[in-house]
């Protein structure tokens, strides 16, 4: 494996935020170009997945303790 396609090896950041901020999330994450995919796992719960390159998951997880929503940290895969 060549070290860009290690560095571009994805990741899944799964966190939980309230149903009605998905929209908002999904747009703030949006403007970060090219950081992350979101994916609604569960609206009723607010449960959203975000596919991560390897070399964004570092950035990826300040820009989430720094968002004017309440984000709670699921899990890493």
């Amino acid at each position: 494996m060549t070290f860009l396609e290690e560095q571009n090896q994805g990741e899944t950041i799964i966190v939980e935020i309230a149903p009605a901020d998905i929209d908002l999330f999904n747009k703030l994450i949006e403007g970060y170009d090219n950081m992350a995919l979101v994916t609604t796992l569960d609206e009723k719960i607010g449960k959203v997945g975000l596919q991560v390159a390897s070399y964004a998951k570092k950035d990826i997880l300040a820009i989430l303790k720094c968002l004017p929503i309440p984000v709670q940290l699921i899990t890493q895969l």
